[in-house]
């Protein structure tokens, strides 16, 4: 039987420097949850995935933001300012829950994080605490993926929406 380690961040700060992304044809930052996007100046906070038949429609509703800047805000010489009240993607990083199509979910593991590489060079096993964070945004993911036809992307390069049929 194999033993299980824990992953501790050493909060050296790497993974706030980087977040912004390619991902499918679009620019893409720091997922935050809707409750979340407050911890951010507004003028650095767009829209990030959203449901609807159309992004100006009554009934469409925006599942997540995004931070649309780097480094993040919140990055001090020290580590984070708000470390204790991280938003969701900072908490589950640098692992990520992926919905699997059946079964559970993947789990998806950063290796630019040098905490968790040095991990999983010694244990098959690790858990983290940012497990409930992880869930949350897999909930939007499993949302967004029943209907790629009503499910929308942000695209910080352009200020535009993609719908989520029409990604690269």
């Amino acid at each position: 039987m194999s033993e299980t380690a824990e992953f501790t961040c050493i909060r050296c700060g790497k993974c706030c420097s980087s977040l912004l992304s390619e991902d499918r044809g679009i620019l893409r930052g720091l997922t935050l949850l809707p409750e979340e996007a407050h911890l951010f100046p507004e003028d650095v906070v767009r829209p990030a995935i959203g449901v609807g038949r159309r992004p100006h429609d009554s009934k469409f509703m925006v599942l997540a933001h995004q931070l649309a800047v780097e480094p993040c805000s919140h990055l001090e010489e020290t580590g984070c300012a708000v470390y204790g009240d991280r938003p969701s993607s900072c908490r589950q990083f640098p692992f990520s829950l992926e919905p699997s199509g059946g079964g559970g979910p993947l789990l998806g593991v950063d290796l630019n994080c040098l905490s968790a590489a040095r991990l999983l060079d010694a244990y098959t096993q690790i858990s983290f605490k940012g497990r409930d964070a992880a869930e949350r945004l897999l909930r939007i993911k499993e949302q967004v993926a029943q209907n790629p036809r009503q499910a929308w992307f942000y695209d910080l390069k352009t200020g535009r929406w993609v719908r989520g049929d029409r990604l690269g």
